[in-house]
């Protein structure tokens, strides 16, 4: 029976510098096309070299970035690997191994220790119970022109909620940080630092008229090839500001093969191992989506972590989800060096994909426990 299996390393291994990523093919007669892929499609697929005894080799340097060996990985990280080949004439696939990133890891060891868990300082929750109010409760407001307050327009008057509508023409407003990107976002106080454990939860509403999404250059895109890229709802982020937040809830799509309709969290330059998003979930317009992230801030992949819990009107609360088996997922959240975080309710894009992006959104907050950041839109529910 032919099949095609990763040997090395050893699923869970920790791995540092130059690796020899082995896989062991059998079959009856032959073997071609032998490949290894290491975290995301998009990364591409590595050619393996032939060692004898149905054995093939690929040398990983673990210490650069996949997409470009000639940048240093900014962090350790969790990768995902598999391999595939034509097996007697049949397409063989191996089951994923995860490895964990180690150059780094002794850098982290000998860091002062971080007491860590829940700090009071942490609590804070957005007020809605005016517009001047809801101002006043945000660090910080960009666009702040294209939000109101309305009341829930599934719930009625039981709750008020922001509604964001920004135009492509915001790129020219003053508040705005530049005039490539257009944006809404209010933020929680930055005092999220390492080893802090919190829980931050909001719903969002996609209206009837929210974009789909498509990669770009995708052919199929009405809009043509100018493309749309995303549009990011939510985000942990803070200083130093390099390359993209380490952690964003976005509509993506980065290949066409990727499903319409579905906002995501994916991998990202400090977490760039995973072959598929954490989350996945449908647009569901007109409908609200309870989110609670769960999270314990870290710049060491050994220590930081995340839980997702979601409702989608599935039941009166949000409830975990799992991700390869996992509920608890190992993450890097801050940089090395970080200042503190923040939280970002967002509209969020580059300019010239759209004219104009709606969204809902309410109940941002952080807490200490998930039940008491969940923002509630299906309470009660039966």
């Amino acid at each position: 029976m032919s099949s095609i299996d990763v040997i090395a390393p050893a699923a869970g291994q920790r791995v540092s510098g130059v690796v020899e990523v082995r896989v062991r093919v059998v079959g009856d007669v032959s073997a071609s096309g032998v490949s290894l892929a290491i975290g995301p499609p998009e990364f591409g697929t590595r050619r393996m070299r032939a060692v004898g005894g149905g054995e093939h080799v690929y040398r990983w340097d673990t210490r650069r970035k996949l997409v470009d060996e000639s940048v240093e990985a900014p962090a350790d990280a969790v990768y995902w690997i598999s391999a595939s080949a034509q097996v007697d004439g049949t397409a063989a696939v191996s089951d994923q191994v995860s490895v964990v990133t180690a150059n780094r890891a002794a850098a982290a060891r000998s860091a002062p220790a971080v007491r860590g868990g829940w700090r009071p300082e942490l609590a804070w929750a957005a007020d809605y119970s005016s517009p001047e109010r809801w101002r006043a409760s945000q660090a910080a407001v960009v666009g702040g022109r294209y939000a109101q307050l309305v009341p829930d327009p599934v719930l009625g008057s039981a709750r008020t909620v922001v509604r964001t509508s920004v135009p492509d023409a915001a790129a020219s407003d003053p508040d705005q940080p530049n005039d490539r990107t257009v944006r809404f976002q209010s933020s929680s106080p930055r005092v999220i630092t390492e080893g802090d454990e919190l829980c931050v939860g909001f719903a969002f509403l996609l209206p009837a008229d929210f974009p789909d999404v498509y990669p770009k250059d995708d052919p199929l895109n009405p809009r043509g090839p100018r493309g749309s890229g995303y549009i990011a709802l939510f985000q942990v982020y803070g200083p130093p500001y390099e390359q993209g937040a380490p952690f964003v809830l976005h509509a993506e799509r980065r290949l066409v093969d990727d499903p319409l309709g579905e906002v995501v969290v994916r991998g990202n330059e400090l977490n760039p191992g995973d072959p598929a998003p954490l989350v996945s979930l449908p647009y569901r317009r007109g409908a609200w989506t309870d989110v609670v992230f769960r999270l314990r801030a870290s710049s060491s992949v050994e220590l930081g972590w995340l839980e997702v819990h979601v409702n989608q009107g599935e039941s009166d609360a949000v409830r975990p989800l799992t991700w390869q088996g996992q509920q608890r997922i190992p993450r890097t959240l801050l940089r090395p060096g970080s200042e503190a975080f923040r939280t970002d309710m967002q509209v969020y894009r580059v300019r010239g994909c759209f004219d104009q992006v709606t969204v809902l959104h309410t109940g941002h907050r952080v807490a200490q426990t998930v039940a008491e950041a969940d923002p509630g839109s299906y309470r009660g529910a039966s």
